[in-house]
């Protein structure tokens, strides 16, 4: 059985919240008229309703005094002074024949009893006089019946109390055109949300297919829709970067792997063609071994910039001092650095506070001074500066060397590229890729420029950012 396209809208929020909102203010609106109403009724009535009374007891004494002739003449005198519409009065016969008054019938007066008491209800307009009422009138009555069977009724049109019935009256049919409005605009709402959530659940549906480029419509009104959808694209676009670098990460591996994997093997493997001298074996053993060693520092830089990139260092998140790590690095790299008849300065300022992962900040710039070191020439000079501007914190490491050329820039710090330049040197080419994603990690800028002669590269970092 298909289900109706209406019942999926009741089970949205706007026409829950519609509908309640709806009740709860018709339920307040609905007791405050009410106390409103009793309140001005029983203002308005007490004084008629004493009048009242008062004049049914003086016909009464009247009738048992003088009898009904006496009444009727003075019925038919009250009437002839009656104030226009407002009193009414009626005396009828036991056997319910009129006998006195303006009334033409005895009217079916619920809640009206015979017992002096004034009480209110409707006179139907077949019981009033034609030339003086053109509809129902709502009225305070007594009624009163004597020994003999006879009954009198005195009657008082309410204004007072009909205008109010009237603006009740009034006041439930705008109330209730409000419900319905309210209603009906939540339909509309609950469509409108029910259509902005179908987009979001297709496009979800797509991406789960496996279409990772679909991104959720983002339209110009701003709304708390487009706040989710922005912040729903931001996280898909992260998740399709992560994927994108993993595919990448694969695809360099199987390439660049598949070569010092194949010549591990293929020197273990004629290494055992033919009985050899045991110092023969002693260095095939050790060139395998330095091939593992290669092997695992390049499984050891991916893994680090897999863990950077996902943003789950394992390492504790701290204030990092960034003069204390560079004066660090210096102390361990200076020695190396003089073996190569090379200088390393570094110009180290006040303290410069990050928040950040020590192990992973140093790694990064140890990767970058290694670099310096690897192509810098023999009494070339290597610069370790840490400076601090307003709003903003920098660590910089530049070279003498050969450089790179500005059009490279962006390419050298993708995963697994060299340069033909450097296609000699020792290298795996993830050190700048590592740096990348450490720079990313905390939210950092890295820059690339030329140092003529030279390399020098950047890590600016903001001072603003809280510890976490």
């Amino acid at each position: 059985m298909k289900v109706p396209d209406f019942l999926p809208l009741l089970r949205t929020t706007a026409v829950r919240l519609a509908v309640r909102s709806v009740l709860v203010y018709a339920l307040l609106l609905g007791l405050s008229l009410g106390a409103v109403l009793w309140m001005e009724s029983r203002q308005l009535d007490s004084q008629p309703e004493q009048r009242l009374e008062q004049e049914l007891r003086a016909l009464i004494r009247e009738f048992q005094h003088n009898g009904e002739t006496s009444l009727i003449t003075i019925l038919a005198q009250r009437e002839r002074a009656a104030s226009g519409e407002q009193d009414m009065t009626l005396l009828v016969a036991p056997d319910g024949a009129k006998r006195a008054g303006n009334l033409l019938g005895w009217p079916n007066l619920a809640g009206v009893r015979d017992d002096g008491r004034a009480h209110h209800g409707w006179i139907g307009e077949e019981f009033l006089p034609k030339e003086v009422y053109d509809d129902d009138a709502y009225v305070s009555a007594v009624t009163w019946r004597f020994a003999d069977g006879s009954r009198l009724l005195l009657a008082r049109r309410d204004r007072e109390d009909e205008g109010l019935l009237n603006i009740t009256e009034y006041l439930t049919e705008v109330l209730s055109v409000a419900v319905v409005l309210a209603l009906v605009m939540a339909l509309i709402l609950g469509r409108r949300m029910l259509r902005r959530m179908d987009t979001i659940g297709r496009t979800a549906g797509e991406i789960m297919a496996g279409d990772l480029s679909k991104r959720v419509p983002v339209s110009t009104k701003g709304d708390e829709f487009d706040a989710l959808a922005q912040r729903l694209n931001a996280m898909l676009d992260r998740i399709q970067q992560l994927i994108r670098g993993m595919r990448e990460v694969t695809d360099n591996v199987a390439h660049d792997l598949r070569s010092p994997l194949t010549r591990l093997r293929n020197r273990l493997e004629v290494t055992l063609l033919e009985p050899r001298r045991g110092a023969e074996y002693r260095q095939a053993i050790g060139q395998g071994i330095e091939d593992a060693d290669g092997l695992i520092k390049t499984f050891t830089a991916l893994l680090g910039i897999a863990r950077a990139e996902a943003g789950s260092p394992r390492t504790r998140w701290e204030n990092v001092d960034l003069s204390v790590i560079a004066r660090d690095l210096a102390e361990l790299y200076a020695p190396l650095a003089e073996e190569k008849g090379q200088t390393l300065d570094i110009t180290n300022g006040e303290p410069v506070q990050v928040a950040g992962s020590r192990d992973l900040l140093a790694q990064a710039l140890g990767n970058l001074l290694d670099n310096a070191i690897k192509y810098t020439p023999v009494n070339g000079v290597i610069q370790l500066r840490i400076s601090r501007q307003a709003d903003s914190a920098e660590v910089s490491v530049a070279d003498s060397g050969p450089g790179i050329p500005e059009s490279e820039h962006q390419r050298v710090l993708e995963r697994f590229v060299r340069l033909e330049s450097s296609r000699h040197a020792p290298g795996n080419g993830l050190g700048l890729a590592l740096v990348v994603a450490v720079t990313r990690l905390h939210q950092a800028e890295l820059i690339l420029a030329d140092a003529r002669p030279g390399l020098i590269v950047t890590m600016r970092f903001s001072c603003t950012t809280e510890s976490r």
